[in-house]
């Protein structure tokens, strides 16, 4: 296995297994009570977004048929790059309620051994239980000069081995040009109507250099194998359910014969295209696919192939 990457082994509530990739997304998940901070995170979102992170809230994704507690917070707290606490309190008949589910997932970026930038505003009081962490105190003067300060450190200090100088987005595609694939423009309906049927299911869509073959891409380098699986078959399975209406769809006018005919061939050329965290997850998917009927040719890329791919450009 690659030693930059370290997985979460055990989940934290008691699910089968987790396997989630520590620092794997180039993100900052945020924890924060959604009324005693505002104006907080909106200076958090402008800075981090500005030095090319992403924010992740709790509040802020859908997790539709998963365990929300897993999907939304632990996983993401565990794939951050760095973790922000607002341990701010609720003021209530005079008194401070410090928020539970702030200290709850404050305790998990601890637990986990994240790097985590704790602020309280400089006129509450910590909980006893933290009292003794290291806490920015602000005020509403000096609370971007100090989160910008502290972000620009955890950004230096969290900076992964195989973190490139290219942006996450140019790293794909650069990686995408070494395969002789371009990412689809989607200015046609034809190719709009191709993509939608993977984009449920998180997948892009690309052409080679001549424009007339098809692949569809899924980037899940942080989804486990059995999860990609599920997509990958029920990508199978639109794609075959639209093929056995095609001769429905001439029948009643929606298509022509020269539709119908181009749409099958390009069909039979179609790729599908995944990327996974390591050689393990897809020696895994691989051994999968061999002994299945899978009848579109799919290609599993790691990690590490991305990595050699870009550190070979200019050697030949």
């Amino acid at each position: 296995m690659d030693k930059r990457i370290r997985r979460n082994e055990i989940c934290v509530i008691g699910l089968p297994r987790c396997d989630f990739v520590f620092s794997s997304t180039r993100t900052c998940f945020i924890a924060f009570g959604y009324e005693e901070s505002p104006l907080e995170m909106t200076i958090l979102r402008k800075l981090i977004q500005e030095r090319g992170i992403q924010a992740v809230e709790a509040s802020g994704s859908l997790a539709p048929a998963q365990n929300a507690f897993c999907a939304k917070i632990c996983s993401k707290i565990i794939t951050s790059q760095f973790c922000i606490v607002l341990i701010n309190n609720e003021e209530k008949d005079g008194r401070e309620i410090p928020n539970a589910n702030v200290n709850m997932e404050y305790g998990l970026m601890l637990g986990f051994n994240k790097y985590v930038i704790p602020f309280q505003r400089a006129v509450q009081k910590l909980p006893f239980n933290v009292a003794g962490l290291d806490t920015i105190k602000y005020n509403n003067r000096d609370f971007e000069r100090l989160a910008a300060t502290a972000i620009d450190q955890a950004i230096e200090t969290t900076r992964q081995e195989s973190i490139s100088p290219l942006g996450a987005n140019q790293i794909t595609e650069v990686f995408l040009l070494t395969k002789k694939a371009l990412i689809t423009p989607l200015n046609n309906e034809g190719d709009k109507n191709i993509y939608q049927l993977g984009a449920p299911l998180g997948f892009n869509l690309l052409n080679d250099f001549s424009g007339m073959n098809y692949m569809y891409f899924g980037n899940f380098t942080a989804l486990r194998p059995e999860t990609v699986l599920w997509r990958l078959r029920m990508l199978t399975e639109i794609l075959d359910g639209r093929r056995a209406t095609l001769k429905d769809r001439v029948k009643v006018g929606v298509a022509t014969e020269e539709q119908v005919q181009l749409l099958e061939e390009l069909l039979q050329r179609l790729e599908i295209w995944l990327v996974v965290t390591s050689n393990e997850e897809k020696t895994v998917l691989n051994k999968v696919l061999n002994t299945s009927s899978q009848h579109y040719k799919t290609q599993v890329f790691s990690i590490g192939d991305v990595w050699n791919e870009l550190e070979n450009l200019g050697k030949a």
